[in-house]
């Protein structure tokens, strides 16, 4: 990335409130960029790409209208770790490859000191260093099940195996620069998030030496 630009992680574990952060640094005019949203651009655009899942999961994984069968694609890769990872190495590397030409297109054209990707698999994934901060933010387990219940109307079962994929969080806090607690009322969480906020910007807005 540019020199005195700024690549900045949005991650944490289903349910913690990585969307909610998004969309205060949004109202911030702030640029985010949504891995899952490009991962699912990608996976219903690119000929290649919907030929590679079609024959790793069957056509059964497009709906007639071309769009995913998100259904059908999550009941087979979360009770299989083999194609789990299989379909991760078919979609992984082009998301990351789009993420950062998105973000030097803000940074070069639109001269933007700092870009924000959010993304729930960085560890995973293995790209904590192409970021020059990691925001981390975790939440009781409770919680995150209770939310993610009544936003996504999955079962409990269907959120323990999803997130047997991701990193622990304690571990994932380790490789992290900010950590952000989500256990507590919105307007907390919006003070925590200002904090770090004004945090980051003082930290990317310094004048280099």
């Amino acid at each position: 990335m540019p020199k005195n630009k700024f690549l900045i992680a949005i991650t944490g574990g289903l349910g913690t409130g990585k969307s909610l952060f998004s969309k205060y640094l949004s109202e911030n005019n702030e640029v985010v960029i949504n891995s899952d949203e490009i991962a699912k651009k990608i996976m219903t655009t690119k000929p290649l790409i919907i030929e590679r899942i079609k024959k790793l999961l069957g056509n059964e994984a497009y709906l007639p209208d071309g769009e995913l069968n998100t259904k059908f694609i999550a009941s087979q890769i979360f009770s299989n770790p083999d194609l789990h990872k299989k379909l991760t190495k078919i979609v992984h590397p082009p998301t990351i490859v789009e993420i950062e030409r998105l973000a030097r297109k803000e940074f070069n054209k639109r001269n933007r000191k700092r870009v924000f990707v959010e993304s729930a698999l960085v560890f995973e994934a293995g790209i904590e260093n192409k970021f020059d901060y990691i925001i981390l933010i975790k939440s009781d387990l409770n919680l995150r099940l209770q939310r993610t219940i009544e936003r996504d109307k999955i079962t409990p079962d269907e959120f323990f195996q999803r997130i047997q994929y991701q990193v622990d969080p304690d571990e994932a806090e380790e490789h992290s620069h900010f950590v952000i607690y989500n256990n507590g009322s919105i307007e907390e969480f919006q003070k925590r998030f200002e904090f770090i906020y004004n945090l980051i910007k003082t930290l990317t807005e310094q004048k280099p030496k």
